[in-house]
């Protein structure tokens, strides 16, 4: 399934929700000017969030790189629940190699005996 990206129409709506004091755009999370920014989804598209303007959030990219991470984690995390909910199981098997050559241990030559230090 493709990402549902927003249309100019929302983008541009967007930005005028979050452009304040002589046209400067502020991030709609940590309220502070962003010069870059991304329009993001406030739930994110693969957790069933649309492309409707009620769902974009103007984030500035430091903002955004931590929602993301966050983002990230929890759609696969709801992937894999998912896919036990629906008893999708992959099958465990253990690794099909032929291994490594042994190695002849090596004889160990003896230490020489112990002597009192202030002999």
């Amino acid at each position: 399934m493709a990402r549902k990206e927003f249309s100019k129409k929302i983008r541009v709506a967007v930005i005028k929700r979050a452009m304040k004091d002589n046209g400067i755009v502020y991030c709609e999370k940590c309220n502070l000017p962003a010069k870059k920014f991304e329009i993001d989804h406030e739930k994110p598209d693969a957790m069933g969030g649309e492309a409707k303007e009620s769902n974009a959030v103007l984030l500035c990219i430091s903002c955004h790189s931590e929602k993301t991470k966050i983002d990230v984690k929890t759609i696969a995390k709801s992937k894999r629940v998912e896919a036990k909910h629906l008893g999708a199981k992959v099958a465990k098997t253990k690794i099909k190699s032929r291994g490594f050559a042994k190695k002849e241990k090596k004889e160990k030559i003896p230490l020489p005996p112990r002597r009192g230090m202030f002999e």
